[in-house]
């Protein structure tokens, strides 16, 4: 058994019908020096019994079960993060696919000269390597290089550093964009970790969350705010919007904005 160098958290709830797939995926990593924390977040449907299931395939890695009861994304991800000890910390999603290469190359960007504080993989659908989408957000991450151009599904820290500044604290943070926060509030010590080929597959049923996330016109205010206005816009700006809009940790768990053909098959 390899000694783990970095901790993969997988926070889910009710994700019976994609978790098992994540889980696979991550057996098959060629790099094989990390361990799985899964928190489950209050699941009612089989999503446990699932995934011990698929764990058990995973003969080679250290995989902890945790359950994590106060509902929220962000709570499930403190939980998880608190139970880390490796060097690196990762968070990952339970309707994501991570190609074999996944663990391995988060582990080479994490350990370059110019070590950054987080290394971030683009989402992209499956064979969508080079495709448009891969070039846009290739572009993103060279021309604004401090910014988040990805999400929690693929997202791995330098754990002290993300320990400094408070981890995901959803007093400081109780709102959905999680991810992009988190991002915001480590990148003010370090630089962010960008590799074109670094990429994983989310399901695309996320593309319908329109209802339960930024407007676009927050989108693009976040890509051109300059660095020294962030805290104002995160916390002055954005997150009073989102109190009004009801957009809370908790508010993915309702769902309201899948479809009929967002199942995965």
């Amino acid at each position: 058994m390899a000694i783990a160098m970095a901790t993969l958290v997988l926070p889910y709830y009710n994700e019976e019908d994609y978790i098992a797939k994540t889980i696979i995926s991550l057996a098959g990593q060629v790099d094989r020096r990390f361990a799985l924390i899964l928190v489950d977040n209050g699941s009612t449907d089989r999503s446990l019994e699932i995934a011990r299931e698929a764990a058990s395939k995973l003969n080679d890695i250290v995989v902890t079960f945790i359950e994590e009861t106060t509902p929220g994304k962000v709570n499930a991800l403190r939980t998880g993060l608190d139970h880390c000890e490796t060097r690196y910390v990762g968070t990952i999603d339970a309707d994501t696919i991570y190609p074999p290469n996944y663990v391995g190359r988060a582990l080479r960007i994490m350990q370059r000269p110019s070590a950054p504080v987080c290394a971030l993989a683009f989402a992209l659908p499956l064979g969508g390597v080079n495709s448009s989408q891969h070039r846009k957000l290739a572009a993103f991450a060279k021309w604004i290089p401090e910014k988040c151009h990805t999400g929690g599904f693929g997202q791995t820290f330098d754990r002290q550093i993300l320990e400094s500044v408070g981890g995901f604290d959803p007093q400081r943070w109780p709102f959905v964009l999680e991810d992009h926060e988190i991002i915001h509030a480590i990148a003010k010590l370090g630089p962010l970790g960008y590799d074109p080929k670094h990429v994983c597959y989310p399901s695309d049923r996320r593309a319908n969350r329109s209802s339960c996330s930024w407007t676009l016109g927050e989108r693009v205010l976040y890509k051109i705010m300059p660095r020294q206005l962030m805290d104002a816009y995160f916390y002055k700006i954005l997150g009073p919007r989102f109190e009004r809009r009801g957009l809370r940790n908790i508010a993915l768990r309702e769902r309201q904005w899948l479809t009929s053909g967002d199942v995965a098959s």
